[in-house]
């Protein structure tokens, strides 16, 4: 597991990510085509790190709140958010399924190919497919989330997740926003290395 922690710390920051996903509508569409294929099982994700861990750490979500964690202190978890490698960098304490390898593959193929490779990756949803969209952010070394208000929407957050079986693949329905309004303002937000440039 000191593996996952060097995997996370060499994450890009929000910005980072964000600046590079470009052509996204095309993008979108393409990986919307291939998740559909397995049912809307897995989300789109824009890959970034909130926070840096020590060796022997794993972020975990555990309800609203993803922190880090030692790895013996939670004796069951399961992976959450997988790199197009498919190595799992963010884990939770609900059960997942693991992305069948052919999905893992054919997203590779299409992310690498369009050099998204390093910002794009997958995510196990798992609830109610009538769950409003959230927005997360960053206190210390904590990333909360909860429902988005009409307020956050002001403060245009950044996109950081889709789910295509929410709706019309095509127009996509966002299931997570990361609150940039001191972001994009500013060279920090609320302290974090995910917000900053190092």
């Amino acid at each position: 597991m000191a593996q996952v922690a060097s995997i996370y710390n060499s994450l890009p920051s929000l910005g980072e990510a964000d600046e590079q996903f470009v052509d996204r509508e095309v993008m979108l569409r393409a990986l919307a085509s291939l998740l559909a294929q397995y049912e809307y099982a897995f989300g789109l994700c824009l890959v970034h790190a909130h926070c840096k861990l020590t060796e022997g750490e794993i972020m975990l979500a555990k309800g609203n709140v993803s922190q880090p964690e030692p790895v013996g202190s939670t004796p069951t978890y399961y992976p959450e958010r997988w790199l197009s490698s498919g190595k799992a960098y963010e884990f939770t304490l609900r059960e997942t399924e693991k992305p069948p390898m052919e999905l893992i593959e054919e997203f590779q193929r299409i992310v690498k190919e369009a050099n998204l490779h390093d910002i794009l990756g997958l995510y196990h949803i798992g609830g109610d497919k009538q769950t409003k969209p959230i927005i997360e952010w960053t206190e210390g070394r904590k990333n909360l989330t909860r429902e988005i208000t009409e307020d956050d929407k002001v403060g245009e957050p950044l996109q950081t997740a889709w789910d295509f079986g929410r709706g019309d693949p095509v127009t996509m329905s966002c299931s997570i926003w990361c609150d940039q309004r001191t972001t994009r303002n500013g060279s920090t937000h609320k302290g974090t290395r995910s917000h900053r440039k190092d």
